[in-house]
């Protein structure tokens, strides 16, 4: 077993193909998603684990820095591939090393875990003796990761109408009703129309009151996904006119809804049930596995989720953390009890100090 610390072009390439194709993996380990870090000042670096100079597992790994302070986290794994679980520790242990060598003082990690067996899951019984030396939990919030997935299976399911067939009576008849209305779906690929799909739905975070990056901090990685075919900005139209968009990214050899939004008119349209309907055809369009149609959100966002999902995932004992060095975490703490917590961290925290 080889573990390469990377950021070769030839290599990106090559850990952006397993990541897409590898069951356990996530959209969170993609080069490009990890390269939105760089506005905000942070770095990234991939480790690839090579058997006989084939990839079998590692990690991305964000590099969250201000002033002195040094972090690195791993919002996503380590994993393996399945068959070599032996090696998991050996990788887990490389994460606390690289973040010593890169003189940080803190490092956490997000291994999916679960009593269930599932190909996109991690077995917790993979024996992993140095995670003794982490504690449970992550203490560093500003680099998102994820705490399972929302899962809907597409083994079954082979076309439109077994599509249909597969979900409740309910949201069969919105999806038929919403496609009478009218409406049109587009995917969304030159930058203008990528520009107006991501417009619409920052207008739609701000009317609900929830946290959506601002176009030029987010806008390199969204195009950069879709042009490589990572992604899709799907759109829904009516008298072209545009009223909802939603935005996927493919990784595990599944899709992952990533954010959306529509214009709430009356009549209602029911561009919500729209989207998710042409969402789950583009899994079948590409022989996927299924769809990760994401934890969290609003009362009614997460109910309509949940309907459509077969089944939530959720790793367990999965995150954990190390504090290399206790008298600079605790300056981080005195930092960020005093300036705003939660996201404004990284906005207003970040956007003051200089970056190294």
């Amino acid at each position: 077993m080889e573990i390469l610390f990377t950021k070769d072009p030839h290599w990106i390439l090559k850990w952006d193909e397993y990541v897409t194709t590898e069951d356990r993996a996530s959209h969170l380990m993609l080069s490009d998603w990890n390269k939105s870090f760089e506005s905000y000042g942070f770095e990234f670096e991939i480790c690839i684990v090579l058997q006989n100079d084939t990839i079998i597992g590692g990690f991305t790994a964000v590099l969250a820095k201000a002033f002195f302070l040094k972090f690195y986290i791993v919002p996503f794994g380590p994993i393996v591939s399945q068959g070599f679980e032996v090696d998991l520790n050996q990788i887990i242990k490389s994460v606390y090393s690289r973040a010593v060598s890169k003189k940080c003082f803190y490092a956490q990690i997000n291994i999916p875990f679960s009593d269930k067996l599932h190909p996109h899951l991690m077995p917790n019984t993979i024996n992993s003796p140095f995670l003794e030396s982490a504690s449970r939990g992550h203490l560093f919030k500003y680099v998102y990761s994820s705490n399972g997935l929302n899962w809907k299976s597409f083994e079954t399911i082979e076309n439109e109408n077994q599509l249909l067939e597969s979900v409740k009576t309910s949201l069969r008849r919105d999806i038929r009703s919403s496609i009478r209305k009218g409406l049109v779906s587009k995917e969304l690929i030159t930058y203008a129309e990528i520009k107006n799909g991501y417009d619409l739905c920052l207008k739609n975070a701000k009317q609900n009151n929830y946290n959506l990056r601002d176009w030029n901090s987010f806008k390199q990685t969204i195009v950069s996904l879709i042009d490589k075919k990572s992604a899709k900005f799907i759109a829904a139209y009516k008298d072209d006119e545009l009223k909802g968009a939603l935005f996927l990214v493919k990784s595990g050899n599944y899709y992952t809804y990533i954010f959306g939004g529509t214009k709430k008119e009356k009549p209602d349209l029911l561009v919500g049930h729209f989207l998710q309907f042409e969402a789950m055809q583009a899994v079948i369009n590409e022989k996927l596995s299924g769809y990760n149609i994401s934890l969290g959100g609003s009362k009614g966002v997460v109910q309509l989720k949940n309907n459509y999902a077969d089944d939530q995932l959720i790793f367990e004992n999965s995150k954990y953390h190390w504090v290399i060095n206790s008298f600079y975490f605790k300056m981080f703490l005195y930092f960020e009890k005093r300036l705003n917590v939660h996201k404004k961290f990284l906005s207003k925290f970040l956007s003051i100090i200089k970056r190294k």
